[in-house]
Order: structure tokens, then sequence, then C-alpha cells
């Protein structure tokens, strides 16, 4: 080596991974060594399993440098599933930016009991249903792609939420069977839906004002807020949605909608107070209430 030059470090896979755990450990940052396979799995286009067999493989510049740059982003607390572009629900993979919400976990059991609902209720026969603020469009493509029958309108407020939702129909190949459509749900009304739906589904921005200033920064300062918070208590799209939604439902049609973890008991008033029937709630994978079901009367004979 030439005397007076400084040779650069060599980072392998193995000493990355040890490096940015303790790094973010010590940032406070949860799942440190999952945030760091992921971004390293992303930046070498290996899956998180090859990292572990090839742990002496050196990085090249640019993969350092790309590294270092998504990192940082991870460092200012911008979500991981927006850094690496994509993201997993139901076993399915989706396109996410900062135009829509990050599909949680919990929004599975949602899902899951629309799929269940469809197949006692309607067995192998067609059904049509409307996903309310669709955003990635998570909820519809998993259904129909769950539900040879089901075919699905999703609307949003957001034209950028409709173009990512659109993507991932296609990505997904399920466009033929999910009409997006660029709508303000609070402001549409009784005629709005000529053809009657057998379920409506919906994942509405559930938080309060006063709760959206105290939450994690990954949320607050890069998720849509339009997609989180109605700018009220809550509740509006829950009384809109209770209000409306049995005029685009045929008698005997129900609704499933998401909810925060203290709202289950306000929930449920707000459907049993405007009429709806056989109110029920489903707790998600760690015991909280989090889903309700309502169906509207039958018809008469």
């Amino acid at each position: 080596m030439t005397v007076g030059t400084v040779q650069k470090k060599v980072w392998t896979i193995l000493e990355m991974l040890q490096w940015g755990t303790l790094y973010l450990t010590e940032k406070g940052f949860d799942e440190s060594r999952l945030n760091v396979e992921l971004l390293l799995a992303h930046t070498l286009r290996l899956k998180r399993i090859q990292l572990y067999t090839n742990f002496d493989r050196p990085l090249l510049e640019d993969e350092l440098s790309s590294f270092k740059a998504s990192f940082q982003r991870r460092m200012q607390h911008e979500p991981l599933q927006y850094i690496i572009g994509t993201t997993e629900f139901m076993g399915l993979e989706f396109s996410v930016d900062k135009r829509v919400l990050i599909p949680r976990p919990e929004t599975e059991v949602l899902v899951e009991l629309a799929v269940r609902f469809v197949g006692e209720n309607y067995g192998g026969r067609p059904v049509r249903v409307l996903d309310i603020g669709t955003g990635s469009g998570c909820i519809a493509i998993s259904l129909v792609k769950m539900i040879s029958t089901a075919n699905v309108t999703a609307i949003d407020i957001s034209e950028g939420a409709a173009a990512v939702a659109q993507a991932n129909a296609s990505k997904n190949g399920v466009d033929e069977r999910v009409a997006i459509i660029v709508q303000d749900v609070l402001r549409s009304e009784e005629k709005d839906f000529l053809a009657k739906f057998q379920l409506i589904v919906s994942n509405p921005p559930y938080i309060s004002a006063s709760e959206f200033g105290v939450l994690a920064p990954e949320i607050r300062e890069f998720e849509p807020p339009s997609a989180t918070t109605d700018g009220g208590d809550g509740l509006s799209f829950y009384r809109h949605i209770s209000n409306v939604g049995r005029s685009w439902l045929e008698p005997g049609g129900s609704v499933i909608v998401e909810f925060a973890y203290n709202q289950s008991e306000l929930v449920q008033k707000i459907f049993v107070d405007a009429g709806w029937q056989e109110v029920q709630v489903t707790k998600d994978y760690s015991g909280t209430p989090r889903c309700l079901l309502a169906r509207t009367p039958k018809r008469r004979r």
C-alpha cells in the first residue's frame, strides 16, 4: 500500500447486519435486526435467507452507498415498507408508498371474516362487495383472490391511492374484478350506487384528532393523514356508513368494519341505534375487539 493512502473498510453482509442492528437498537428502534435484514436484502436483491448463506460476501461500493441511503431514511423514522416499496398482506405482495396507508396484520381479520361470511351465506353464488377507503387495495384484492365469485367496487377519496390500488390489482391479476373509483364516501348519498351490494367492507380512518398528535412518527409524519384520522372523534365514517350504507345493500346484506382498540362499544352503539341487526364483534389475534359485522333487515314476504 502506498504511504499516505487510507484503505477504505470493506463491509461484509455479516458485519453490516451486526453494526446496523446494534445502531438501531441503541437508537430505540424495535425489531432492529429485522429492519437491517430487510434493508440489506432489498439493496442486494437477495431473499432474507440468502443473507445467511452469504455472510462473508463484501458489499460493493454502490451497494454500500445505496444501503446507507436507505438506512438513513429509516433513521428518520420513515416506515420500512415505504423504503422497500412493498409489503405483504394475506400472503400477497402489495406496492406501497406515501399515498397509501400501510396494510396492518390486524386488518387480515376483517378479510378472513368477510371470506367466512360469504362462504356461509352465499356459497358459490356471485357476490358484489363495496370496499370503502380502499387505500392500497389490499382488502378488495385479497377478497377477489380468495372468493372466486366476488367482484369488488373499491372507492377512495385520494386519486393517488386509487392509482396505487389500480397498480396492485394489475400486479395481482385481478384488475377485471376490482373496479376502483375516486369518491368521497362522506359526501356519498343513497342514490350513488344503483346496483345493490351483498357486502360492504371498510377499514376507515378511525384515529381521533386528539390521538393523531401522539402517534408514532412513522405514522404521524409519513402515512397520509386522510387515511388515518377523520379530523374529529374518529367515528365519522361509522355514523355515515351506518346511516347511508343500508341503501347500498340488498335486503339482508351486511357490513364489516374495522375499528380501533378502544372503540368497540361506541361503534356497536352507532350501528344498533341506526337499526342494524345481528351486530357481532370479532377479536384480532391479540384478543382485542377489532371488527364489527352487522346485517340489514331482510325484506318481509
